[in-house]
């Protein structure tokens, strides 16, 4: 009996524990951080994630002042500018003035000559008439009075009446270079104008940020400023400094615009469009992929920048474009279906990665700099180590790609990725539950991986009916939501929690948007719009001016 006691009680211990542990498992899987064991088919998780937001963003301080620094820079070179040209305006005026005095002096000389002439004319008239009658009568003749010469007369009213077509030539010039002058002062002053209310408003949201830290809120998002461009764009970002909105388009000039006086400068270089490329978080350095096969790299710092490097990457469009987080390597993707690693500093080719079996359409490097990801055509994504150029695992994200047997059309592929900050999730968009190819009909779609385990938390689609495609997706700088845009014949931007599969607000655009970016603020994002605009929102909180603004519309 001694023995058997002590065995029957640990067996007892063993089903409490057994009971214990199985009692608490799901309450385990919930918490923050917490492993889970693969599976053969994805899982599709309810609310998986820690709601991380809202965070406040202290660093948006310092751009807003550093925006209003700027606008104060930019205001008082505009307001010496618009002196520089009202003087340039007055020096006009003035000219016009003396050519309008010289025009007129010399009118007066012709009236004068012609007069002179006329009299001169009839004098010699009567003194022929005198001289036939005193010929006649053959009585002695009179002297004549001394006549002004007609022929020297005549030539000067000539030559003055040619001095008149002149200086009336001259008028016309003048007046056009005053013309020109007059709408080069109003845009100065029009612009000195919106540079003064934006250094006001960037004082004001300064203020605004001091007072208390922001939080991104997109409930709140509105548009607050839009940047023009001659054709359709189709990607866009802003840099690290917060200075640019870059953006690829339809036609070989890449855009650059500065984000406070929205002034434009085309880059050109390319014989094509860029669709996608990427800037360094800690340089100046913009390195642009094209569909002519070039991959160019560009000095942001420069006035009128030029290409550094412009080298041949693939054979055919340049669909992916991502600088390693240490801005050593430049990860490229083509519909040449092979992803190639590069030497920053040299543009040379490092390595060559094969294994897609489709156009690949992007590549991005995790945070942690080992390793990239590829996505293509048929939604295959694969995992690369950068060191080796071997392939670490696949994902599958076959659910945004479609083979219509109607139409013969292959639809949807990684039509938009993004990897979040930490390196714990990545994402990928397009168009899922495609009904019609052709017409682009079917469910706009993003889907959320966990990048440890490979598992896919959710797949995310809009609330209301919209169709098209979901072009483009971003994390959140902090992960307090993900922000994609897209759509068919309209435009849309939605907003999810990390792991929800419908979305918590969202925005309607007036175009369709190809791409979004999160300005390093984490408070202001802008969209790459087919109707050649690029939208600048804010989702930081109200100023007074604004909440003032929107008091005195509702008075009305």
């Amino acid at each position: 009996m001694s023995g058997f006691e002590p065995m029957k009680s640990w067996k007892v211990c063993l089903v409490v524990l057994i009971t214990i542990a199985t009692t608490l498992q799901p309450v385990a899987a919930t918490k923050p951080g917490a492993k889970t064991e693969p599976v053969e088919e994805p899982v599709l998780a309810v609310k998986p994630i820690l709601i991380h937001g809202p965070t406040p963003l202290p660093a948006a301080l310092k751009f807003a002042q550093l925006d209003a620094h700027k606008a104060a820079k930019q205001t008082a070179i505009k307001n010496k500018a618009l002196d520089e040209a009202i003087q340039k305006l007055q020096r006009a005026d003035e000219e016009i003035k003396g050519i309008q005095k010289r025009i007129q002096e010399t009118k007066q000389k012709i009236k004068v000559d012609s007069d002179t002439l006329k009299q001169s004319q009839q004098a010699l008239k009567k003194f022929n008439e005198n001289k036939a009658r005193e010929k006649k009568s053959k009585g002695p003749l009179i002297a004549a009075k001394p006549v002004p010469d007609i022929d020297q007369l005549r030539k000067q009213i000539a030559q003055s009446e040619k001095q008149v077509k002149s200086f009336e030539q001259a008028m016309k010039e003048k007046q056009k270079q005053q013309g020109e002058l007059k709408k080069q002062a109003a845009e100065q002053e029009k612009q000195l104008a919106g540079l003064k209310a934006k250094e006001s408003q960037f004082s004001e949201i300064a203020k605004l940020y001091q007072a208390k830290p922001p939080i991104a809120d997109p409930k709140l998002i509105r548009e607050i400023a839009t940047f023009q461009n001659s054709r359709p764009l189709y990607s866009c970002k802003i840099d690290a400094s917060g200075n640019y909105l870059l953006a690829g388009a339809q036609g070989s000039d890449f855009q650059r615009w500065d984000l406070v006086s929205a002034e434009n400068t085309p880059l050109s270089g390319h014989k094509s469009w860029v669709r996608r490329f990427d800037i360094d978080d800690s340089k100046p350095l913009l390195i642009t992929g094209a569909y002519e096969g070039k991959l160019a790299w560009w000095d942001l710092a420069s006035d009128q920048p030029t290409p550094k490097h412009l080298i041949d990457a693939h054979k055919g469009f340049v669909r992916g474009v991502s600088l390693s987080p240490d801005g050593t390597l430049v990860a490229t993707a083509g519909n040449d279906r092979l992803v190639k690693i590069w030497s920053v500093k040299t543009a040379r080719l490092i390595r060559t990665l094969a294994g897609h079996e489709h156009q690949v359409y992007n590549v991005m490097f995790h945070p942690g700099g080992r390793y990239l990801i590829s996505g293509d055509l048929r939604g295959n994504l694969k995992q690369w180590d950068v060191n080796t150029g071997e392939l670490v695992r696949d994902f599958d994200g076959s659910a945004i790609y479609k083979y219509d047997k109607t139409f013969h059309a292959h639809i949807g592929g990684i039509r938009g990725m993004d990897i979040s900050r930490d390196g714990k999730y990545f994402a990928i968009s397009s168009i899922g539950e495609v009904s019609n190819a052709f017409a682009g009909i079917g469910v706009p779609t993003v889907i959320l991986f966990d990048w440890e385990t490979g598992k896919r938390l959710a797949v995310m689609t809009p609330s209301d009916n919209i169709k098209g495609t979901c072009w483009g997706v971003r994390f959140h700088p902090e992960n307090d939501f993900i922000a994609a845009a897209g759509g068919n014949s309209s435009g849309m931007i939605w907003f999810w929690k990390l792991g929800e599969e419908k979305p918590y607000t969202a925005q309607k655009v007036k175009s369709v948007p190809y791409d979004l970016t999160f300005h390093p603020d984490g408070l202001r994002m802008c969209v790459a719009c087919y109707d050649k605009t690029a939208r600048l929102y804010s989702l930081g909180p109200k100023t007074p001016a604004e909440l003032a603004k929107e008091k005195g519309k509702k008075k009305k």
